[in-house]
């Protein structure tokens, strides 16, 4: 392959199983550079400090215009191989490819990775890339020019790299206030009490093919957000086609808008330890075949009524299940006595409960007034599409408190132009027109779903990827 660059390498092996014990052993990159200095400049032909290693030289080429960027497809692009931890000011820049290298953990350490638009970022088989709690990931794509990171190989499939981790110190519900990343080497840590924690910006990002398996049933997640606060900065975010979770929140709490999960292999939003922030403008489009929840929300597995609760505000949400081929596929869980609000979201299509209240204790938070479903529709799911593990209510009495009329829910037809799978045009009909309304720090809106039926489809983005391979 012409052009291609190394990082100075410094590699560690990126599996482990659920007590992070090692199985499995540092793979070396033979085309890495392996001088002691991780901030050497790399070079390839006449380009100058091509890694970005924050001394000053910058590239006099690179541009946000998708013409100019490297074409991932074409064999004589330039590639970076990415082999070391990087602990210095370092902008990725796009007319270069990002290799991360295989069974290696790449870590933002003591710094800010800047990643330009338009630039492509390729895992290999057990690469992870993981911004420290003293790091930051500035992503930096546009409408035109989104930042993608996705699988090396010509014909991808769901866990086929590891995925984005951005760890931070904002407050989460585990006993201490401190967690330990799981299926990491020397495992770092997430959680504190800085509730404004920046763990830097995500815009037009999509991430696909990630959540490879560290043990049986112990996958990563396409994107995980641990203990992220109030200065984090995300929207217009894809992850598509990930072996587990499309993404997933551990404790903090920050606004994310504009989120589309396709083909997630478990729960497509995963939201637990306390998280509290605000999401809007969601799209989710289940694989016909797996795909547990649209949304799990749940609170903490030992202690149920552990503070602070999870308490997560959804609001202008289109979630499309698996339909009849499905096996798990469900609108919403909530469970372990966890907090949550929606507001003005389509449930349709789910194989199984659109909507299902998973045991007492959160029955409990019902009836103290934690849990909202409000202006929402529900339509053509499985039945019963209300179910409760609780005494009480029983799957009678949620689906009464669902449907009364105090919470302006309906049970009618969306008129969605299309849920086909890889080809979804998720335009409303005229049903969910006015007929929304939203509460918490939402944007204020007048119709149900991801999408103003009267304005854009933004869901239709040349950023957004459908293909499932």
């Amino acid at each position: 392959m012409a052009g291609v660059l190394t990082f100075s390498a410094v590699t560690a092996s990126a599996c482990t199983d659920g007590n992070n014990e090692d199985n499995a052993d540092d793979v070396g990159d033979t085309t890495a550079d392996t001088t002691a200095d991780t901030t050497a400049d790399t070079t390839a032909d006449t380009t100058a400090d091509t890694t970005g290693d924050g001394d000053g030289d910058t590239l006099d080429t690179t541009t946000d215009d998708p013409a100019n960027c490297a074409d991932p497809t074409d064999p004589n692009a330039p590639v970076v191989q990415v082999t070391a931890n990087i602990t210095t000011d370092t902008t990725w820049t796009c007319d270069n490819i990002y290799k991360l290298a295989p069974d290696t953990q790449v870590f933002v350490m003591g710094a800010t990775l800047t990643i330009d638009a338009g630039t492509t970022v390729m895992g290999l088989p057990g690469s992870v890339l993981i911004i420290e709690k003293d790091g930051v990931l500035e992503v930096n794509g546009t409408a035109d020019a989104p930042v993608v990171m996705t699988s090396n190989s010509a014909t991808p499939v769901p866990g086929d790299w590891g995925g984005l981790m951005l760890l931070g110190t904002a407050t989460i519900n585990l006993e201490g206030g401190v967690g330990m990343v799981e299926g990491v080497i020397n495992a770092p840590t997430y959680g504190g009490n800085d509730d404004a924690h920046n763990c830097g910006t995500l815009t037009y990002l999509r991430v696909e093919y990630a959540g490879f398996a560290i043990s049986d049933g112990n996958e990563l997640n396409g994107i995980t957000f641990y203990a992220c606060g109030t200065g984090t900065t995300a929207h217009h975010v894809q992850s598509h086609m990930g072996l587990d979770d499309g993404i997933e929140f551990f404790g903090g709490g920050f606004d994310f808008d504009h989120i589309v999960v396709t083909g997630a292999s478990d729960d497509s939003l995963d939201i637990d330890e306390g998280f509290g922030g605000t999401l809007q403008h969601i799209f989710i489009h289940q694989n016909p075949t797996v795909g547990d929840n649209s949304f799990e929300i749940s609170n903490q597995k030992l202690v149920f009524d552990a503070p602070p609760l999870t308490s997560p505000t959804i609001c202008n949400a289109t979630a499309v299940g698996s339909g009849g081929a499905g096996e798990k596929s469900k609108g919403f869980t909530i469970k372990e006595g966890t907090e949550a609000s929606f507001y003005s979201v389509i449930f349709t299509n789910a194989t199984n409960e659109a909507a299902l209240l998973a045991d007492d204790a959160t029955a409990l938070v019902v009836d103290a007034g934690g849990i909202t479903v409000m202006n929402s529709l529900f339509f053509a799911n499985g039945m019963p599409e209300f179910e409760s593990g609780a005494v009480s209510p029983d799957a009678a009495g949620w689906e009464a408190w669902v449907l009364d009329a105090a919470n302006s829910n309906l049970t009618v037809d969306p008129g969605l132009a299309s849920a086909a799978w890889e080809s979804p045009d998720i335009t409303p009909g005229p049903a969910v027109a006015g007929a929304g309304g939203v509460g918490g720090n939402c944007e204020p809106t007048d119709y149900i779903g991801a999408i103003d039926p009267a304005g854009e489809n933004w869901t239709a983005a040349s950023w957004i990827n459908y293909a499932a391979g």
